[in-house]
């Protein structure tokens, strides 16, 4: 009897132990889902439009708040891009902006030609296409900093696009010593125009690719914020806490949940003429030079000034 009583009791507690254990198991469970992301894997089917004006417009979205629409508004308006006349099919790099023949010129000081610590250098910039003429349009993707080597020291400067092929640029001098203007032409106007069409003709050029996979069966559906609209279902990925939407075409074997990862890649959306206008050397990140002193001597800062 007495054996009997210590293994019914061993019994009990090693069944209390184990209530205990999947008790704290299922506790810890629920805390780690409650920050894992969490999505909606509901099949939807996208709405059609047969809107003549919305064949771009396939992204439908909820309205946004008057809040948000002030900040979306503003939010566009402080990185639009000047409008720049698209060049006629095919393109010529002849007429667009061109390095070798553009120059910047040091403004003179207001101080009879001295700088010092807290002023500011102004710059102007005049552009021209690969014959020598003035280009008459504005929108060219500049970039201009002035740095010193030596002290590894640098400040990048505020370009203003006054729309003609002239622009200028404001630096604000923060060291004592030499500052080296450096003004550069990443993608001239044209291209600009390029890119700015193909975001509005194909906003989805960049394909996003998920893997579904279950048991022996492996399909590989397109993916995106939002998706053109067809047959096919989608699923929805939506993030429930943040509301930022992704979506993906429906395996056609295998459920929305069945998704195991996810890659993208860009699409060839440029013709072989557009292409130039991107092609390193021509184009891009290429200096442009200095009519006259490219150099500056920044004085010490003068007493008394704020």
């Amino acid at each position: 009897m007495k054996a009997t009583f210590w293994t019914r009791r061993e019994f009990c507690a090693l069944f209390v132990f184990l209530t205990v254990f999947v008790l704290i198991s299922v506790l810890r469970h629920m805390d780690i889902l409650e920050f894992q992301p969490k999505f909606n894997s509901t099949i939807i089917m996208p709405r059609v439009s047969t809107h003549p004006n919305e064949i771009h417009s396939f992204c439908t979205f909820q309205p946004l708040s008057p809040e948000d629409a002030l900040e979306e508004r503003l939010l566009l308006d402080s990185t639009a891009w000047p409008e720049t006349p698209l060049l006629p099919a095919p393109i010529s790099l002849e007429q667009t902006s061109d390095p070798a023949h553009s120059t910047f010129t040091i403004l003179p000081g207001r101080k009879g030609g001295q700088w010092h610590v807290g002023d500011q250098l102004e710059i102007m910039i005049q552009t021209s296409d690969f014959q020598g003429r003035p280009k008459k349009s504005g929108g060219d993707f500049l970039l201009a900093r002035l740095h010193n080597r030596k002290l590894e020291a640098g400040v990048a400067g505020q370009v203003v696009d006054h729309l003609n092929g002239s622009y200028s640029a404001v630096f604000s001098l923060l060291w004592e010593g030499d500052a080296q203007v450096e003004v550069t032409l990443v993608h001239p106007g044209e291209a600009i125009s390029v890119l700015k069409r193909l975001n509005r003709e194909q906003p989805d050029r960049v394909d996003f690719l998920s893997l579904f996979h279950s048991g022996s069966l492996s399909e590989t559906t397109l993916c995106n914020v939002c998706l053109r609209p067809t047959q096919q279902p989608l699923c929805n990925y939506t993030d429930l806490r943040t509301g930022e939407p992704w979506f993906c075409y429906k395996p056609k074997n295998l459920s929305c949940d069945a998704r195991i990862n996810h890659w993208g890649g860009e699409q060839k959306a440029f013709n072989s003429n557009e292409k130039k206008l991107f092609q390193s050397g021509v184009n891009m990140k290429v200096y442009i030079r200095a009519s006259g002193p490219a150099n500056v001597t920044v004085l010490p800062q003068k007493e008394g000034k704020a």
